[in-house]
C-alpha cells in the first residue's frame, strides 16, 4: 500500500452569473478538493480549509497533533482510530457538543474555543489532558472535570458561567482563566494548592475574598469588576495585581507583597497621594498604572509618584526619568 492516502474535503463554490443576464441566478455546484497526507505523519495542519466534516483520518495511525482551526465542522466524530493523538485543535468551528473522544486516552491538549458548546461533558476518559481551552462558547456551569487530574491550564473565559465550582479534583491546576463570565463571588478555590494565576476580569465580583490558602499564586487579575476595597490578600506572595476598572479609592493591604512588580489600577477613584503610601513600601515594584484615576490629573502627578517609589521603572506605560 502506498504511504500516501487521500482525505476528501467537500466545499461549495458559487458559479458566476452570466454577464448581461437579468433573470439567471448564481448557481452553486459541489466540488471535491483532495488533500494528500503522508500515512506516517505525526502532525497534520488543515487550518482554514472550509472542512465540514471530520473524516478520512483512519489510516493516520501515528498522528499526534491534528489542527482543524477555522473550518466549518459541526460535529466531533470519526476520531476513534487516532489513539496516539496528543493535541487536538478545533478552534473556531461550529461544534455544539463535546462528544466521541473516549478513545483519545493519550490526549494532552484540547482546544474548542469559539464554538457553540453549551455544556462541559464527554471528557471523562481524557485523564492525561493538561491544557483545556473552551473560551467563547455558551457554557453555563463548570462540571465534568472530575477525571482531569493532570489539568494545569483551564481557559473558560467568555461563557455564561455564574459560579466557580467543579474543580475539586484538579489539584495540579496552575492557570485558571474565567474572564468575561457572570461570576459574582470568588469561592471554591482552596483545594487548588498549585494555582499560580487566577484571571477573573469582566465579571460581577464586588469583594476580594477566599484566596488566603492559594500560597503559590503569583498573578491575580480582577479588572472590570465592582471592587471597592483591596483586602484579604494575607498569605499571598503576588508579583502581578490587576485591579483596573474598579471602584477603589485607596491602595491598602498590599504592604506585605514584597515581591510585587506590577500594580495596575487605571480607571479607579484614587485621588490623593496619601492613598498610595503602601506602594512606597514595595521594594520590587517596577510598573504602576494609575491613568484615568483622579490623581493622574494633578499637575505634579508623575514627578511626585516617581519620587515616592524609588524602584519604579514605568508609570502608566511610560518610562520613568529621574533628575540626577
Amino acid at each position: 500500500m502506498s504511504k500516501k492516502q487521500k482525505v476528501e474535503e467537500s466545499q461549495s463554490a458559487a458559479a458566476a452569473a452570466k454577464k448581461g443576464s437579468s433573470d439567471e441566478n448564481a448557481n452553486k455546484e459541489e466540488e471535491i478538493d483532495t488533500i494528500e497526507l503522508d500515512a506516517t505523519a505525526k502532525d497534520v495542519d488543515l487550518t482554514r480549509r472550509r472542512i465540514k466534516k471530520i473524516e478520512g483520518f483512519e489510516f493516520l495511525h501515528n498522528l499526534e497533533n491534528l489542527c482543524l482551526r477555522w473550518n466549518l465542522i459541526s460535529k466531533m466524530e470519526n476520531l476513534s482510530s487516532l489513539v496516539k493523538l496528543v493535541e487536538l485543535d478545533l478552534y473556531d468551528n461550529q461544534i455544539t457538543k463535546i462528544e466521541n473522544l473516549d478513545a483519545l486516552v493519550n490526549l494532552e491538549s484540547l482546544d474548542l474555543c469559539y464554538n457553540r458548546i453549551t455544556k462541559l461533558e464527554g471528557l471523562s476518559t481524557l485523564k492525561k489532558v493538561k491544557t483545556l481551552f473552551i473560551m467563547h462558547n455558551k457554557i453555563e456551569k463548570i462540571e465534568g472535570l472530575e477525571n482531569l487530574t493532570e489539568l494545569y491550564y483551564l481557559e473558560l473565559g467568555d461563557n455564561r458561567i455564574n459560579k466557580i465550582e467543579g474543580l475539586d479534583n484538579c489539584k495540579k491546576l496552575e492557570r485558571l482563566m474565567l474572564g468575561a463570565n457572570q461570576i459574582k463571588k470568588i469561592e471554591n478555590l482552596n483545594h487548588l494548592p498549585a494555582l499560580k494565576m487566577l484571571s477573573l476580569p469582566g465579571n460581577a465580583i464586588v469583594k476580594i475574598e477566599n484566596l488566603n490558602n492559594l500560597t503559590a499564586m503569583k498573578e491575580l487579575y480582577l479588572s472590570q469588576n465592582g471592587i471597592k476595597f483591596i483586602e484579604n490578600l494575607d498569605g499571598l506572595d503576588l508579583e502581578i495585581l490587576d485591579l483596573n476598572y474598579n471602584r477603589i479609592e485607596k491602595v491598602q493591604n498590599v504592604s506585605h507583597l514584597k515581591n510585587l512588580t506590577d500594580f495596575w489600577a487605571r480607571h479607579n477613584k484614587i485621588s490623593e497621594y496619601k492613598d498610595l503610601e503602601e506602594l512606597t513600601k514595595l521594594p520590587n515594584l517596577s510598573l504602576v498604572y494609575l491613568e484615568f484615576c483622579p490623581i493622574a490629573s494633578k499637575s505634579d502627578y508623575r514627578e511626585t509618584v516617581i519620587a515616592a517609589i524609588p524602584s519604579l521603572q514605568r508609570l502608566d506605560a511610560e518610562y520613568c526619568f529621574r533628575k540626577l
